[in-house]
């Protein structure tokens, strides 16, 4: 963000708006002394409130170097800001004259340099907090005056972390990033498995084995990022991925997106092993079929799951379930698409597919002969047909 020579705050990056959930210029104190702008509930939420107080008493004294008034225009500011958040923001819960005077009277105020630095801990919701670097800047023109304050946010992570991060599908990210809030969404599931992993683990060495299974994870999550989706959960050689209505631009598309990612999977499995076998000698490709069930969610709940070891998008609702039991009841490489998906395509995106849901044929799970005991036992009666 930038603030003029008076520090008043003139400018938020879309991207830090975007995290503070706000995009009015009101409400974020666009114009405003940058201790009333902070005052404001998207920047005072964002912070843990004793954290924030900390770092405005120690930058206070920076920030009355340059404001007109010195201490009273500073206070002037945070008094203002309380009239926006009355109950005290940042911990300071006796907003009376006095003990706002008390606290000022303990800020003397001080040249800033030329580039300071912060840190704290980013709140995001009920998330685990995140920790930030803050640098600021003062930026003066060729004479040497004095023309404002640019300051810049960035993880406070160790290189070889962030390097983790950057490996990841962008797109992807950024529509996860969007479900930092829980809600209900429309969504074509797609659940994905290895047919022979066991027989697999059994026969190749550990390193042969675990090779196969990364390369085929990360073509996997490749494709369903290229195709607007989000990977969800990944179990030993297992992979669930969702489509969001939203994110594609209406159902119709996030069932085609789902069907595509679908056929495109299916193959992968037979490319990788071949790749694999032409390098190391020993992986038999005829072994390595992937089987896949696609389904609609028209009420999935869904949001982030973020702890100290993972970042992932999960889904919970009767189609998540009932989609792992129609991917159980594929084999040899099959795509098992269920009937409430194909009938959300549109004439025009099942012609994309080469599809006509007029004429597909299905049977219920119970019916087929690879159902598991577990489909039989949850789904008996959800028409599937092999795509």
């Amino acid at each position: 963000m930038i603030c003029d020579s008076r520090w008043r705050l003139v400018w938020v990056s879309a991207e830090l708006r975007a995290l503070m959930g706000e995009e009015d210029p009101g409400k974020l104190g666009i114009g405003k002394h940058i201790v009333e702008a902070l005052c404001a509930g998207p920047w005072s939420n964002v912070i843990d409130p004793e954290v924030q107080l900390k770092m405005f008493m120690e930058t206070w004294p920076l920030f009355v170097h340059d404001t007109p008034g010195g201490v009273d225009g500073v206070k002037a500011a945070f008094k203002r800001g309380l009239t926006v958040n009355p109950e005290g923001p940042f911990g300071f819960d006796d907003v009376s004259d006095e003990a706002v005077d008390a606290l000022f009277a303990q800020v003397t105020p001080r040249e800033p340099s030329a580039v300071y630095t912060d840190s704290f801990e980013f709140v995001q919701g009920d998330l685990p907090p995140t920790p930030i670097n803050e640098t600021s800047v003062r930026i003066r023109d060729s004479d040497g005056l004095f023309l404002g304050t640019v300051v810049f946010y960035a993880p406070a992570l160790p290189a070889r972390v962030l390097s983790l991060v950057s490996r990841g599908n962008e797109g992807m990210f950024e529509r996860m990033s969007r479900l930092v809030e829980p809600g209900r969404k429309q969504a074509a599931v797609l659940f994905a498995d290895l047919q022979a992993s066991s027989a697999l683990s059994r026969r190749l060495p550990s390193a042969a084995y675990f090779r196969l299974i990364r390369e085929l994870t990360t073509a996997i999550d490749e494709v369903v990022g290229d195709n607007g989706g989000i990977v969800g959960k990944h179990a030993g050689d297992g992979v669930t991925a969702f489509f969001l209505a939203e994110d594609l631009g209406s159902p119709s598309e996030a069932a085609r997106a789902a069907v595509t990612t679908a056929r495109e999977i299916s193959g992968l499995a037979k490319r990788v092993a071949g790749e694999l076998a032409d390098e190391i000698g020993i992986i038999e490709t005829e072994l390595c079929r992937i089987n896949v069930g696609v389904h609609w969610g028209g009420r999935l709940y869904m949001g982030q799951l973020i702890t100290g070891g993972r970042l992932e998008v999960t889904a919970l609702g009767d189609a998540v379930n009932e989609c792992a039991r129609i991917q159980e009841s594929a084999i040899d490489g099959e795509i098992l698409a269920s009937k409430s998906l194909i009938e959300h395509l549109t004439d025009s995106d099942a012609a994309a597919l080469e599809l006509d849901p007029d004429s597909v044929l299905y049977r219920t799970l119970a019916e087929l002969p690879a159902a598991s005991e577990k489909a039989r036992r949850d789904a008996s009666d959800l028409p599937v047909t092999p795509l």
